[in-house]
């Protein structure tokens, strides 16, 4: 799990305002860490949200279950997905919340929520074909791509003229945005991502996800979560449609042979994620 300093918590909290955790978040976690937990449980929380209960059914009749018949009840929705699979799920669904916001601050909204779908579906693919011992799930690593940037929607949401002025500063002296957020703030929209997880009681591997991906983790495999996301957040960036409205903190490709890939199957992963689009 993650560790913060105190002083680096009382700057963000005097600086953007991160949300309690949700209900439906909450009741879950607990579903999760009971022994008697169940995925009859799970279904009763993901019933009372429609939203939430849609994406179950969205996922358990997608292509990857190959399921006969199309499900319809949630109850047998989660029963087949599991419970680790659904508690991802509705992680996804109140994080990703903060993206339905309007535009502010310079910072496309649009564009940021579909950099981060990019990164989930790069980070899916990397975390299987990487070469280095990773005790990372490929739904883990989907989430974690999935909300890595959701430091910037806080910050963007609380602070829109200071967190444009950051992204003026990336672009004017070509430097990454976390860099720049450092010199503007004193810390990143990656301490920020981090605090909130730790704060929801996220999973640990997701804490590292989200808080490592600009910075190297304290130990081996804290490291090794970040810099995979951080690889597949380069991967986004690289096959994004438009040009990013800041400068990307990107691994260069003497670094990216650490996870193991060959050049011409990173080249591949590219172009796929390329592809890929939000529907």
């Amino acid at each position: 799990m993650i560790t913060t300093t105190e002083e680096l918590e009382e700057l963000v909290d005097s600086t953007v305002s991160i949300p309690t955790i949700p209900t439906v978040l909450l009741e879950m976690q607990e579903v999760l860490n009971s022994t008697e937990g169940s995925t009859a449980d799970a279904a009763s929380i993901i019933q009372k949200d429609p939203a939430i209960g849609a994406k179950v059914l969205r996922l358990v009749n997608s292509p990857i279950y190959g399921l006969k018949q199309p499900i319809s009840a949630i109850p047998l929705a989660c029963s087949i997905l599991g419970l680790r699979v659904v508690h991802n799920l509705v992680v996804q669904a109140t994080v990703l919340d903060s993206f339905a916001g309007p535009d502010e601050g310079n910072l496309d909204v649009q564009w940021l929520w579909d950099h981060s779908f990019k990164t989930a579906m790069a980070a899916r693919i990397l975390v299987r074909d990487a070469k280095f011992d990773l005790d990372m799930t490929i739904d883990d690593a989907y989430t974690g791509g999935l909300i890595h940037d959701i430091g910037k929607v806080l910050l963007v949401q609380n602070q829109p003229d200071r967190f444009g002025e950051a992204m003026k500063l990336s672009q004017e002296r070509g430097i990454p945005l976390a860099q720049a957020e450092g010199e503007l703030f004193g810390f990143s929209h990656a301490h920020i991502g981090g605090l909130l997880a730790q704060r929801w009681n996220l999973a640990p591997i997701l804490q590292a996800a989200v808080m490592y991906h600009h910075s190297p983790g304290t130990n081996p495999d804290t490291w090794a979560v970040g810099f995979l996301i951080q690889s597949a957040n380069t991967i986004a960036h690289q096959a994004a449609d438009q040009t990013a409205p800041y400068r990307g903190d990107l691994v260069d490709s003497d670094a990216l042979q650490a996870l193991g890939v060959p050049p011409d199957r990173l080249e591949e992963i590219t172009n796929d994620i390329r592809a890929v689009t939000l529907s």
